[in-house]
């Protein structure tokens, strides 16, 4: 049990990361109701550069390495992230303690209020609006035809650029986790199943991260880690992290336990672990896709094992190959407004 009374929650300042944090926040209020748990709110390099492509501003932790400065320097005690958001090499120190029972990770497609169709009659004249080469890679495979076209903001700035008059969307492309922990559910248009489309690794998961060597924090915030999520979602960043993946690349994947009836006993619930995971070029026309079953039997350990199976499948398959030509082919040239001055960037967000 910490002596602190007062333990600082550092977050992003979008509407979805203090949804994600009071989450959190209520959590360890409940379980330590004469503690207080206030939130110290930042801009991250992410939310700072929301004109332009992640990657012409950095491939890894723009969304977290503000904030991580900030727990270096005791500012606060705890970080809480959207788990794809975080590096799969957490910076030396630091830890990500719990992560919180998952919402829903699969992607959906959003169309106007009233509007509706279904992917398989997208082609020629549509639009779809995502800032995800993952995700535009997978709509190019199974739509060919379809213009993608790059949106970026919060959720609530991509809804208002779909719903405006001169909007050029047919749909926009979003994570469900968003969506449902900001109260939009109305607004999903369809669930994409992994038939359709693999999501992006820990995608729906939220991360609580704090410092490696802070004992009283890390077993203040352990009741809060859900150890189906875990196992899931460290398979699929182990995934990502031998294929040396980042926020340009699109990998996707998928995690479920494998059940022998419609309800699962205890073991089964963190028993049997199917891993599904693709490597995808950008224009949707090759793809390495594979997936693997292993007892991981509540094991950390054999969940990372089974993404490194994964993606090594993936690699004996050509992922590496497909990768190398996604970085080339990703490369292009944009003059930032009012520089005057070329700025080489490199690809979209997960």
């Amino acid at each position: 049990m910490t002596s602190r009374e007062t333990i600082p929650i550092g977050t992003r300042k979008s509407a979805l990361a203090i949804a994600q944090t009071v989450q959190v926040q209520s959590a360890l209020e409940k379980n330590h109701p004469t503690k207080s748990f206030p939130l110290l709110r930042m801009s991250t390099t992410g939310d700072n550069f929301q004109g332009q492509p992640l990657s012409s501003i950095g491939t890894t932790a723009v969304f977290t390495r503000e904030l991580e400065t900030s727990l270096e320097k005791k500012e606060c005690d705890l970080l809480v992230h959207s788990l794809k958001d975080v590096p799969t090499q957490i910076k030396p120190g630091f830890i990500i303690g719990a992560m919180m029972k998952r919402e829903e990770p699969n992607d959906v497609m959003v169309m106007r209020p009233g509007e509706s169709k279904e992917l398989k009659d997208f082609g020629e004249g549509d639009v779809v609006g995502t800032s995800s080469v993952r995700r535009a890679s997978q709509i190019r495979r199974l739509c060919p035809g379809v213009q993608v076209m790059d949106v970026r903001g919060n959720v609530n700035t991509r809804l208002a650029k779909l719903d405006a008059a001169d909007s050029p969307y047919t749909c926009l492309l979003l994570a469900a986790a968003g969506l449902l922990r900001l109260n939009f559910d109305e607004r999903i248009t369809a669930s994409l199943p992994p038939s359709v489309m693999l999501h992006a690794v820990g995608q729906g998961s939220i991360a609580i991260e704090c410092r490696e060597d802070d004992t009283e924090i890390l077993e203040l915030i352990k009741p809060l880690d859900h150890l189906p999520t875990r196992l899931r979602c460290e398979a699929e960043r182990s995934v990502m992290k031998i294929l040396q993946g980042g926020c340009s690349v699109p990998i996707g994947v998928w995690t479920e336990f494998v059940y022998s009836g419609t309800e699962p006993t205890e073991a089964e619930s963190v028993g049997q672990l199917r891993l599904k995971a693709l490597v995808a070029s950008l224009d949707g026309t090759e793809i390495a896709e594979t997936e693997a079953v292993a007892d991981v039997n509540g094991s950390v350990e054999l969940a990372i094992e089974l993404g490194q199976t994964v993606a090594n499948q993936l690699l004996a398959m050509g992922a590496d190959r497909i990768l190398a030509k996604v970085h080339r082919d990703r490369d292009t040239t944009l003059v930032p407004t009012g520089t005057g001055e070329e700025k080489t960037i490199k690809g979209w967000e997960v």
